[in-house]
């Protein structure tokens, strides 16, 4: 009798140990996936951060690059555009050469035409009319000589070079203030003359037109194209004097004392090279 009274509650302490261990179980499990959740929410919300961190920091940097890209675009057109053009330019440069000897040289007079009472150069006596037959003596009668009358210098104009004369008058309007007039002169004097002693002159006045305009934008890449095109041209100082004046009235002191501190090193002789010396001291 004792161990069939014992059985039943060994079963029943047996099953009310099972449930609170089963209990325990149930709350150290909620208690597990609760700290998960929390411990998600707070990744998710370190996510969110750092994205938008981020997207800050990309931001940033974009602005930046494209600052930089600005700043390296002047040095990065001349390595390239400069070796493809290097020999072009060369065979300009001859060309230009042969041009000036040609226009240097002395044009011949015109031939002289004999008169009739000298000689011909060649030695043949002039052709003689023949004389008429003498008339009778009754009816003879002195014949009176006359002194032929001078022939008049007749000036002869020259002819108006019309090459010069369209640069001269974009430069009258340049002058006048007239500054798109002027610009589309000098455009059009490029155009017609690309291979002119004065091509690189009229490139550097559309820089000028535009700068006079405040378009400094435009003046820039005007300026530019001076540099990249005739390298080896008397314009080139003037025109990295003039992008860096230019980038400073824009407001960008970087890109100026960039350009200022360029044309120091290669033209340190050149009047400008002097203009940008001060120019960076008041940058400093």
């Amino acid at each position: 009798m004792k161990s069939g009274n014992e059985s039943p509650r060994i079963r029943a302490s047996l099953t009310l140990a099972a449930m609170i261990l089963c209990g325990l179980l149930a709350g150290c499990a909620s208690t597990s996936v609760h700290e998960m959740n929390a411990l998600q929410q707070n990744i998710s919300m370190l996510y969110e951060r750092v994205q938008a961190l981020e997207r800050r920091v990309d931001g940033m940097d974009g602005q930046s690059q494209k600052r930089a890209d600005l700043y390296s675009r002047l040095e990065e057109l001349q390595l390239k555009v400069g070796a493809l053009n290097g020999r072009i330019e060369e065979e300009d440069h001859k060309i230009e050469q042969l041009s000036r000897t040609v226009a240097s040289a002395p044009s011949s007079p015109p031939p002289a035409t004999p008169s009739p009472a000298t000689p011909s150069i060649t030695g043949v006596p002039p052709t003689v009319a023949p004389a008429p037959p003498p008339a009778p003596a009754a009816t003879a009668a002195p014949v009176a000589k006359t002194t032929p009358a001078p022939q008049p210098n007749i000036a002869i104009p020259e002819k108006e070079d019309p090459e010069k004369a369209l640069f001269d008058k974009a430069s009258q309007s340049f002058q006048q203030g007239q500054y798109e007039a002027s610009r589309k002169d000098y455009q059009s004097f490029i155009t017609k003359y690309p291979k002119s002693q004065l091509a690189d002159n009229a490139l550097y006045a559309i820089g000028e037109c535009y700068f006079s305009e405040k378009r400094y934008q435009d003046a820039v890449e005007s300026y530019q194209q001076v540099i990249e095109r005739y390298p080896k041209g008397d314009k080139v100082p003037q025109a990295l004097l003039k992008q860096g004046t230019a980038f400073q009235q824009m407001g960008d002191a970087t890109a100026a004392r960039i350009l200022y501190e360029r044309l120091v090193e290669k033209y340190p002789d050149s009047p400008q090279a002097q203009a940008a010396q001060k120019k960076l001291k008041l940058l400093r």
